[in-house]
């Protein structure tokens, strides 16, 4: 899995340049929501988070930027390169490490704020366990989470070849080869069951059919265009995310 995801960060496929809508509304609402140019309204005292599953840095740049302790751990030792050199070209600092969610490598008691985006998506049931328990053990008393996953109310749920329940290995796309798991709301109940849950929003995207779900990539990276006539009805598939905020 690691080669794999080494290989989607050298092609440039997995590179996102911009925090995700669901981690800046999770901030907003509960940790500072900004009211000026160099202004906040803070919600919560925290200091120190840890983006787990940090890839190129999107989420450490933005937490960073507002005076936020960061650490990112990721997989891959390429997308952990492309984040150092992101953060030094804006003079921003964060703890960066290539490791696996399995063992995180803190100790116990660390964090104020865990987050994670698009990871648990891509990992089997097992793991995901073993990765919450670690969360749960670097986070203080009263850390908040927020994590996201991919919806069995998704449009791609069972495309691949199902190893696991609800679990896909992908056989086309950029991320080829590599575990895509669903989430419904009672595997996000028993996964998350050591964590108080405040927040829950199923976040959907729609599109016309012609395009793959892989259609932010084609669209940004080959600059394919495709003519839609508003004429007729389109025929739309569903993108469905899961954000889930909690406290421990």
């Amino acid at each position: 899995m690691k080669n794999k995801w080494e290989d989607v960060y050298k092609k440039e496929y997995g590179s996102v340049w911009y925090p995700m809508d669901g981690i800046i509304r999770f901030a907003s609402r509960y940790l500072k929501r900004r009211i000026g140019i160099d202004r906040y309204e803070t919600k919560a005292e925290k200091k120190r988070v840890l983006d787990l599953g940090c890839g190129n840095g999107n989420h450490l740049i933005f937490f960073a930027g507002q005076g936020y302790d960061v650490s990112g751990l990721d997989i891959s030792s390429e997308a952990i390169e492309i984040a150092r050199a992101w953060l030094d070209k804006n003079s921003l600092k964060a703890d960066l490490k290539v490791g696996d969610i399995e063992k995180l490598p803190y100790p116990d008691d660390t964090f104020d704020v865990v987050i994670s985006h698009g990871v648990f998506d891509h990992i089997p049931s097992s793991k995901a366990k073993k990765a919450i328990e670690e969360v749960h053990r670097v986070c203080k008393s009263g850390a908040y989470i927020c994590i996201t996953f991919r919806s069995t109310d998704d449009c791609e749920f069972g495309r691949g070849e199902e190893v696991d329940k609800n679990t896909y290995i992908l056989s086309e796309g950029y991320e080829k080869g590599i575990v895509q798991h669903f989430y419904n709301i009672e595997d996000i109940n028993d996964l998350l069951k050591k964590f108080k849950i405040f927040d829950i929003e199923e976040y959907e995207e729609k599109f016309p059919k012609k395009f793959s779900i892989d259609k932010a990539y084609l669209q940004s990276s080959k600059g394919q265009r495709t003519f839609i006539n508003l004429s007729e009805k389109p025929d739309m598939i569903k993108y469905s995310r899961w954000y889930v905020a909690g406290e421990k």
